[in-house]
């Protein structure tokens, strides 16, 4: 049996916590953005999400990537911010998502302890704002 220390367990309920919200997979996302089925959705989604156009989480439950919504319009199309904050947020080897999303979806507070996803959807300037701040400054400028 697997023992978790205290914030090994949070990390591992917290990535259950976010799994349920039920977030589509690459064939889901091929059909919300309307994909054709003939043209193997499933490679493009995970081209995309190869290339940073797109922020995909690895669910060990279904063996598979999948996608968090706050990256697509009402319409279900991929909101075009969505690369530039991937190419802020650092993954440093993060090849299953999770650390990018942990950040996405815990409150930050220079957004009013608001979660990063939830602002995106509305003002995702001000995310990308954040990001920079946090994540894009020059390592050196402090010397």
């Amino acid at each position: 049996m697997t023992s978790f220390t205290e914030p090994d367990q949070a990390a591992v309920d917290f990535r259950i916590e976010l799994l349920r919200k039920g977030w589509r997979d690459d064939q889901g996302v091929a059909a919300l953005v309307g994909i054709s089925l003939g043209s193997t959705p499933e490679r493009s989604v995970s081209r995309a999400r190869d290339t940073g156009l797109l922020l995909g989480v690895w669910s060990e439950p279904q063996h598979r990537f999948v996608y968090p919504e706050f990256q697509f319009d009402r319409f279900g199309k991929l909101r075009p911010e969505v690369a530039e904050l991937l190419s802020i947020l650092p993954d440093d080897g993060d090849r299953s998502g999770w650390r990018r999303a942990f950040w996405l979806y815990s409150p930050h507070p220079l957004l009013d302890d608001t979660l990063p996803a939830e602002v995106f959807a509305k003002d995702p300037a001000w995310v990308l704002d954040v990001a920079q701040q946090e994540f894009g400054g020059d390592p050196l400028a402090s010397w």
